[in-house]
């Protein structure tokens, strides 16, 4: 099918099922841009977002995430839900093995003349940022990456939702933080071009501590200081805004830039 000039197909990488967007009439082979959506969500809802990448001349893949969209096997609030509250535990779970299928989705498209495997980007947004952060730790084919609305803290508890709090919870989700939260390894994300957008009123996540992570990384990235930036959303809270959007576009138009095929 086609959307305002665009090709959209959908198809599935493995059990990973995606819509991929591209511009035919745009030179070749293109940069790959990789985009994973927030908790409850499906890649239908990046639908429009993966249009726009294609008219600048990306090959916009949007996928489900674990326990969503079209995923196999059981739905999200069916995993993560104890009696009306969220196991953490369990949405870091879904979280981590998300991340884990960025690699084949990056092995899927390697070998395709459509696309460019040295020129790979990937933007989240809220469960999506938390799976970017992630795979920035292990997947250093990424080569430019904004996280939106998340944190690399994997304890945080966020406090508009209710989840579950007991001792047991708490000592289980600390554990599974201090294994895999992403903020244990800031010295695997330079020199690749990192964008952090946050909310400053967002209350799913300790923003103080993604500003102190920041600052973390500016010592690493000192050589590079401005591959790494902090935009604070004034007054925004757990919310998914245009500015937000719009700042991801131009961090991938500055460093993943389509260049016209020869």
């Amino acid at each position: 099918m086609t959307l305002r000039n665009s090709i959209v197909e959908r198809f599935k990488i493995g059990e990973i099922p995606v819509l991929a967007c591209f511009d035919a009439d745009r030179g070749f082979p293109k940069p790959l841009v990789i985009i994973s959506h927030g908790f409850r969500g499906s890649k239908e809802n990046l639908r429009e977002r993966a249009a726009a990448l294609a008219k600048l001349g990306y090959y916009a893949v949007a996928i489900d995430n674990c326990g969503h969209g079209e995923r196999p096997g059981p739905g999200f609030l069916s995993q993560v839900s104890r009696d009306g509250a969220l196991d953490m535990v369990e949405v870091r779970r879904l979280i981590k093995e998300t991340a884990d299928d960025i690699p084949a989705i990056v092995d899927y498209f390697a070998g395709d003349k459509l696309i460019n495997g040295q020129r790979v980007g990937l933007v989240g947004v809220s469960m999506g940022g938390f799976v970017t952060f992630r795979a920035l730790t292990f997947e250093k084919r990424i080569k430019v990456a904004a996280p939106i609305i998340a944190s690399p803290f994997w304890d945080d508890l966020p406090a508009e939702v209710p989840v579950l709090s007991t001792s047991e919870a708490r000592d289980a989700l600390t554990t599974y933080a201090r294994r895999y939260s992403p903020a244990h390894y800031p010295d695997r994300f330079f020199p690749r071009p990192l964008l952090i957008q946050i909310g400053e009123v967002d209350q799913h996540y300790n923003g103080a501590k993604v500003k102190r992570f920041y600052h973390e990384l500016q010592g690493r990235y000192r050589s590079a200081v401005e591959k790494v930036q902090l935009i604070v959303h004034e007054g925004v809270g757990h919310t998914f805004t245009e500015p937000m959007w719009v700042n991801a576009v131009n961090w991938l138009q500055k460093y993943l830039q389509p260049k016209a095929s020869t």
